[in-house]
């Protein structure tokens, strides 16, 4: 159809518009497919080193000594939190993460901006506990202020008399909000 008066640039735009709507292209779509193949790459790569981690790292039984006393340890330093008690918290610390975080102050202030869940949650419970290749580990179940779960991975260090630090905590927000 032909409009008159219309310049024929603006026509061929129009036919050009036509024919990607009617062979379902566009000009974006090697872009999209190239996006679409990296992202099929990361998830590869995600999956095999996720499975590579597990491999290396096979649960086994955790003593029910250690499992007790992570949970000590975690819960003495949420309430250390809680009182803003800084410096019972970063006792609790590996020292790679007082290495870190030098400072009482530091190690707090990191954890309020990082993890706030786990600096001042409404709630938590343990879960399963395991021993690692790297070390022990506990699972714990969070209810942030907000209502949302999250899950924590907490990891755990040995020193030579055999005392335990946390060496890490891994957060994954779940899909369900604690009524």
């Amino acid at each position: 159809m032909m409009i008159p008066n219309e310049p024929v640039s603006r026509l061929r735009s129009r036919h050009r518009r036509a024919r990607t709507i009617a062979m379902g292209t566009s000009p974006l779509t090697p872009l999209r497919s190239l996006l679409g193949l990296g992202l099929a790459v990361l998830a590869a790569c995600v999956f095999l080193m996720t499975g590579l981690a597990r491999a290396e790292e096979t649960p086994t039984d955790v003593p029910v000594a250690v499992s007790e006393r992570m949970q000590e340890i975690i819960s003495a330093q949420i309430e250390a939190f809680r009182t803003e008690d800084a410096e019972a918290a970063y006792a609790y610390a590996s020292p790679a993460i007082r290495m870190r975080f030098p400072t009482a102050n530091m190690f707090v202030s990191m954890v309020q901006r990082g993890y706030p869940t786990v600096y001042s949650p409404l709630s938590f419970a343990f879960s399963d506990a395991a021993v690692t290749d790297r070390g022990p580990v506990q699972l714990v179940r969070f209810v942030a202020e907000d209502g949302q779960l999250w899950g924590g991975l907490y990891t755990f260090t040995q020193n030579d008399e055999g005392e335990l630090f946390i060496s890490g905590v891994f957060l994954r927000r779940q899909n369900e909000r604690q009524i």
